[in-house]
């Protein structure tokens, strides 16, 4: 049923955002005051700006109710509070996308559930690990140490490798567990391989869980307790082992698992 008044809301909180971000002024002035109160001295020291490009702009979020006056220093007010935390997340969101913006244009993304996106500043944190001229395998070489430690691991796998595969059954000699995605094509290559015995064998221990899904996936995930890494594909369809994301905060790995229970859900278990 349409919802007038949340209609209405949503409306208005989208003029106040391109108000906000109309300005440079503006979004600064409310970011700071998202951390303490400040005054007009304080915004100066902290802005490096005349007092009346601070003025104006104060004047201009208090008349939409965003900031409060309370003699000579300026606060949140409850809808500021709401806005600034919005602001933050939007300007970490595209942080995220800029500071690694080769690997997200140049691969392709639509394979990544759209509402993952909303979520990006959890990856503030992560690191760009990639190949060069002088070590062709560096990204690769990384990836197979971090897995050598990895621990439990959770998997979506798009393709077949054997290195790979090696790690992770001496994973699973050591203990570990392994709840791995995959699609109809590495499975066959599995099925086909010396390492299939050896996964059914650890699946009947209760250490191994594979599933299935029924298109073609263009997402290498690996996720463990230490970290997580995000490869992707081109957009021609050719895997890229030359560069990750790699990610070794709590916040990156909550990223990484939201997006593996997306594939999860679409997946049937096969052992």
């Amino acid at each position: 049923m349409f919802d007038e008044d949340d209609s209405r809301n949503r409306y208005d909180d989208f003029i106040t955002v391109r108000f906000l971000l109309a300005s440079k002024m503006r979004p600064l002035l409310l970011l700071l005051l998202s951390d303490m109160e400040y005054d007009l001295n304080a915004f100066r020291e902290e802005l490096d700006k005349p007092s009346a490009s601070i003025l104006h702009g104060l004047k201009e979020l208090e008349r939409i109710n965003l900031i409060k006056k309370n003699f000579k220093r300026y606060s949140l007010s409850s809808k500021g509070v709401l806005c600034s935390a919005s602001l933050k997340k939007l300007f970490m969101d595209l942080y995220i996308f800029e500071i690694n913006r080769d690997f997200w244009l140049n691969h392709s993304i639509e394979s990544i559930p759209r509402d993952s996106f909303r979520n990006t500043y959890l990856l503030k944190d992560s690191v760009f690990v990639e190949s060069d001229e002088h070590n062709l395998s560096k990204s690769f070489t990384k990836y197979l140490e971090l897995l050598s430690n990895c621990g439990n691991m959770e998997i979506i796998l798009p393709i077949f490798l054997e290195e790979h595969l090696e790690i992770i059954l001496e994973n699973l000699e050591n203990g570990d567990n392994l709840l791995l995605i995959t699609n109809e094509e590495v499975l066959s290559s599995l099925r086909n391989s010396k390492y299939y015995g050896d996964l059914a064998d650890f699946s009947k221990k209760g250490q191994v869980i594979i599933r299935k899904v029924d298109y073609d996936l263009k997402v290498f995930l690996t996720i463990c307790d230490e970290f997580m890494s995000l490869s992707l594909f081109f957009k021609d369809g050719l895997f890229d082992n030359s560069c990750f994301i790699l990610n070794e905060h709590s916040d990156g790995i909550k990223w990484a698992k939201a997006l593996f229970e997306k594939f999860f859900e679409k997946s049937v278990r096969v052992i």
